[in-house]
């Protein structure tokens, strides 16, 4: 009698554990599915934010010089973004590499700005068109090894860190650089069109800034976009 109670209560133990992790997988799948969708969910409305963002942008007069809106260096596109005198396309899933291009045009006939504001505006974009200048003339003296001494280089981390010049179909060129070997930082591509526009090509990885980049790897990266860049195509 004994022996049967006592495995009669060990059938009851372990019905009673399969019962509890019955129920957590069950609990588990639930939560599972209710959090796959929560992130169809929020991935819908993110393609909606950013198809409504980029149609808002298809009047804008900088974005003819953009490249197309498809997958570009094995990066969808996915969004435009704007304002009257600036625009950027972002190319890359959210949660993962992601290359963007701005493009701001430090002139522009009319923003619809009050005055007040606009002054501002207008102070913020003459900066920004002097200090890009400013960074292109020095980048592209280091691009000419006869205007660069082996020290620079040196400092650098060698050829493989040393800024490049991408010609275009006009007089002006973009210019890759990255950061020195020796520091971790950001690769860029810029650009000033007409002594007007600044144009600008970063990368981010998981929503970081990508870092780590030597030159011929971020050419790479950049120069599919570059070449589907039409600098032409910018305002007048």
């Amino acid at each position: 009698m004994l022996a049967h109670f006592r495995s009669l209560r060990s059938t009851i133990v372990l019905t009673l554990i399969a019962i509890a992790l019955l129920a957590g997988c069950g609990k588990h799948a639930d939560e599972s599915a209710s959090s796959a969708d929560h992130g169809q969910a929020d991935a819908a409305k993110q393609a909606q934010e950013d198809a409504a963002s980029t149609a808002k942008c298809a009047d804008n007069p900088l974005a003819q010089a953009l490249p197309p809106k498809h997958d570009i260096g094995g990066l969808p596109f996915r969004l435009w973004d704007c304002t009257p005198a600036s625009i950027r396309a972002v190319y890359g899933k959210n949660d993962s590499k992601q290359v963007e291009i701005s493009v701001t045009d430090t002139h522009p006939a009319d923003t619809g700005t009050p005055a007040g504001s606009e002054d501002v505006n207008r102070r913020t974009r003459d900066m920004q068109r002097s200090v890009t200048r400013q960074a292109i003339e020095m980048l592209t003296a280091m691009t000419d090894p006869m205007q660069a001494n082996a020290e620079s280089f040196r400092a650098l981390g060698g050829p493989d860190y040393a800024p490049v010049l991408v010609p275009t179909s006009t007089k002006d060129s973009f210019v890759i650089h990255v950061t020195a070997q020796s520091e971790v930082g950001p690769a860029e591509a810029v650009a000033l069109f007409k002594d007007r526009h600044v144009v600008t090509l970063q990368a981010t990885n998981q929503g970081s800034a990508l870092t780590g980049l030597n030159t011929p790897q971020a050419q790479a990266l950049f120069q599919p976009f570059i070449q589907q860049f039409d600098p032409e195509r910018l305002p007048q």
